[in-house]
């Protein structure tokens, strides 16, 4: 008896340490590196749908940027967040979802199984992610149209609806 619970034991553990996400698995603490009134650094991104975006090609537009991964729980409860957000300001504010270890195909299947519409990018550079923080997804930026972080969330709080349709509408009437 004692041999099974001792199993039974392992077994959970086992499966609660798979499902989760390792935010600090680079040993790091999970400080942002870019925050609130800072400029964004250079990025290019390849999106979805085959486009390119540049940080340079968003000058003078409100944007979001949202580093995930799909396994995340947090992250995806704030995709249907930012879905809302895409499916009423998608002609106006671009949202830039970008993985921070995934493959297109890895992120391209849970889009679809997710129904996911927005657009999502891969980053030209791989560790594109840790130009903006040592740690932690979601990790999610408005940014004002002169380039600079208006607001920035991570895991605690996430990003939710009623915040970011306040910022956004406060940043398009600036």
């Amino acid at each position: 008896m004692l041999r099974k619970v001792t199993i039974l034991l392992c077994l959970l553990s086992a499966f609660s340490a798979c499902s989760q996400i390792d935010d600090n698995a680079d040993g790091n603490n999970k400080a942002a590196i870019i925050t609130e009134g800072d400029l964004l650094p250079a990025f290019t991104l390849s999106g979805s749908d085959g486009s390119q975006v540049t940080s340079a090609s968003l000058n003078g537009r409100v944007f979001i940027l949202n580093f995930f991964d799909t396994r995340c729980p947090d992250c995806q409860q704030e995709f249907r967040v930012l879905q809302q957000i895409y499916d009423h300001y998608a002609t106006t504010v671009p949202i830039l979802n970008v993985p921070r270890s995934q493959s297109r195909d890895e992120v391209a299947a849970y889009w679809k199984e997710a129904e996911l519409t927005m657009p999502f990018y891969i980053p030209d550079e791989k560790d594109l992610y840790y130009q903006f923080a040592s740690s932690t997804i979601p990790r999610t930026y408005v940014v004002g149209a002169d380039g600079r972080v208006a607001a920035a969330f991570d895991d605690s709080p996430i990003a939710d609806h009623q915040t970011l349709d306040a910022l956004l509408q406060q940043l398009k009437d600036c």
